[in-house]
């Protein structure tokens, strides 16, 4: 296989010319829009409108210990309805739960405790079926091009996930400040400040991940696409291969 550098034009038109990979990429930055959002005013959130904030660190253990136990969750899956469908699958499960967070109010730890550990859950599918798509898409190029570019792609996807998460605090935090919020001291927010707080939290981030599920429903690289896609990477290796052997063979001096 190739690994010949290339320069960042190259690499750029690459990337543009992989419809499939800027449809997982818009997709994935949507998806992390949604969990950044919520991710940035947790902290608030469980402060200001649960008025819990000696919670904040358990229910953060609680969703972090339940994303890493979904992990496997989601592996098994992507193999009964495929990645993406079980991705989608997942993001539409989260939209559900996570609205009934919307509707919480101080004093409601336990309901928030089981949104946590549930949507803790969905996050493994996030954490795991997104990378591994985007890995079966980078075969898409490399079957094209015969060259492994996989490095231009993982840097193009660090970047998505630092925009995601810029994105998200450059979104929500002026909404906050115009509402009245005062992110400086809790209890000290009116209740038109709280009620932007909890919209923002639970149901902004829904419509992000209904868009990235829409984006990502009928992706077109599922496991007999991507079957054909590593056969045809290996047929090209073996030529290669033999291409190689059969140009530098010493000559036969046995007569």
């Amino acid at each position: 296989m190739s690994t010949r550098s290339v320069t960042l034009m190259q690499g750029v038109q690459a990337l543009l010319g992989n419809r499939a990979f800027l449809r997982l990429l818009l997709a994935f930055v949507l998806n992390g829009l949604a969990n950044a959002i919520p991710a940035t005013l947790f902290l608030y959130f469980v402060s200001d409108r649960l008025d819990a904030p000696s919670m904040r660190g358990p229910l953060l253990f609680l969703y972090f210990i339940c994303g890493i136990v979904g992990v496997p969750l989601a592996a098994w899956a992507a193999r009964i309805v495929g990645k993406h469908r079980a991705w989608c699958y997942a993001m539409g499960v989260a939209c559900l739960v996570f609205a009934f967070s919307g509707f919480l109010d101080r004093g409601d730890v336990g309901p928030f405790a089981a949104i946590c550990g549930f949507t803790g859950l969905l996050l493994g599918f996030d954490l795991a079926l997104p990378a591994s798509i985007q890995a079966d898409v980078v075969d898409i190029d490399t079957a094209t091009s015969g060259s492994q570019r996989t490095g231009i792609y993982f840097a193009a996807w660090s970047l998505a996930t630092k925009f995601s998460l810029a994105l998200a605090v450059g979104l929500v935090f002026p909404i906050l400040q115009l509402s009245g919020f005062n992110t400086q001291a809790q209890g000290q927010s009116g209740a038109l400040a709280l009620h932007v707080l909890s919209t923002l939290y639970a149901w902004l981030p829904i419509a992000f991940k209904l868009a990235a599920i829409g984006i990502m429903w009928n992706f077109p690289l599922d496991e007999a696409a991507q079957h054909k896609l590593r056969q045809n990477i290996e047929r090209s290796q073996k030529s290669r291969a033999s291409s190689k052997t059969e140009r530098f063979a010493y000559p036969d001096v046995s007569e």
